[in-house]
């Protein structure tokens, strides 16, 4: 799951503590502790995440698909030339691309860095199919990047035209993706939409592969994997509580801030909103699948990451004085999945007519059931 801070009025960041702290029972292959303060995106948060060497991107000028024009050849004095700037007010820099036949993108695109180095601006493989070069600028928000008419250029032969784009400002991310009270979708396709004019769909143009979509997510929205302890938070702890329509900052303030969701919680691709139920039983049923057995069928039965459920058993005069682990049904030939749960006779050597029973999970509990 992702929780976005959706409120703009909260003096400071909430703080989850009643998530994991540390790693819980399996260090190599369990997340590390999850609790953590949560704030709304800044602006410096996104201007570190777009300038990050590896994961960031600059504005991108991208080419058609050239693939079908390779062996191609770079002809001196005739097609060899690129006139590049990143910056609006900058001064270009004219560039000579070896004279040579390039068998492949590969190839095409090192001979173009070679001729680019210095200028700001670097040749990287296009998204989308085919071989595809595009020119990109400095790593960064608000960045520039613009090719200019020149003679002799090597456009035409690379798929590309004399035009400009500008990387939208961190600002523009975090309007588009998290607005105050609006709708957190932090999906790929929403980063990739982000902006307009010379800056329509700039993220769109960088390689998924980069980490960039995901880093400006992580950023406005950080993911939680979805353990027990998170499950428990979610439906009866602190993400419940900040997720709920009465939640209010401090209601001793003057004025009041009000009440309202602090946060929202979506699934891991970035918008579809996160679910989940406490358990709920719809029957009991005795003597199934077999004599003596009982059959507990329902919902949110099963634990999810630990044998965390347990099943309560009135067995004297309607009391629920028969406490059963997951462990010890499992071990006597039982079975627990979220939709049902069987007990052995064994375990119920006392009880001769049908029952009431309750589930729990960690700290979700259902209602008594007959």
């Amino acid at each position: 799951m992702r929780i976005g801070i959706i409120r703009g009025d909260l003096p400071g960041p909430i703080h989850l503590t009643d998530l994991e702290a540390v790693s819980q029972y399996n260090p190599p292959t369990e997340p590390r502790g999850q609790e953590r303060a949560i704030g709304r995106p800044t602006t410096a948060k996104l201007d570190a995440v777009l300038a990050n060497a590896v994961t960031g991107a600059g504005a991108i000028i991208q080419g058609s698909d050239i693939s079908g024009s390779f062996p191609l050849t770079i002809v001196a004095a005739t097609s060899d030339t690129l006139k590049v700037r990143t910056s609006a007010t900058g001064a270009f820099s004219t560039v000579t691309i070896a004279a040579a036949a390039y068998a492949s993108i590969t190839t095409l695109l090192a001979a173009i860095n070679k001729a680019l180095t210095g200028t700001g601006v670097v040749a990287v493989q296009g998204t989308g199919s085919g071989s595809r070069v595009a020119l990109e600028g400095p790593h960064g928000a608000s960045t520039y990047v613009e090719t200019a008419t020149v003679a002799n250029s090597a456009y035409t032969l690379l798929g590309l035209t004399a035009t400009s784009r500008t990387m939208p400002t961190s600002a523009a991310f975090i309007t588009a993706l998290n607005p105050v009270n609006g709708t957190l979708n932090v999906s790929t396709t929403a980063i990739n939409a982000v902006g307009t004019s010379t800056n329509s769909n700039a993220i769109s143009l960088v390689p998924t592969a980069r980490g960039t979509q995901k880093a400006i997510a992580d950023a406005i929205a950080p993911q939680f994997v979805e353990t027990s302890t998170v499950i428990d938070s979610y439906l009866v702890g602190m993400i419940n509580e900040y997720r709920s329509a009465s939640y209010n900052p401090d209601s001793r303030r003057t004025p009041s801030l009000g009440a309202g969701a602090a946060i929202s919680v979506v699934q891991d691709d970035g918008s579809t909103a996160f679910s989940a139920s406490l358990p709920v039983i719809s029957s009991v049923t005795h003597n199934s699948p077999n004599s003596g057995d009982i059959t507990i069928a329902g919902t949110g039965l099963g634990s999810y990451d630990l044998k965390e459920t347990v099943v309560k058993v009135a067995t004297v005069n309607g009391k629920l004085n028969k406490r059963l682990d997951q462990v010890v049904i499992e071990r006597a030939g039982g079975s627990v999945n979220p939709t049902a749960i069987v007990i052995p006779a064994s375990l119920l050597p006392n009880l001769v007519t049908a029952t009431t029973a309750q589930v729990q999970v960690r700290q979700r509990a259902t209602a008594p059931h007959a």
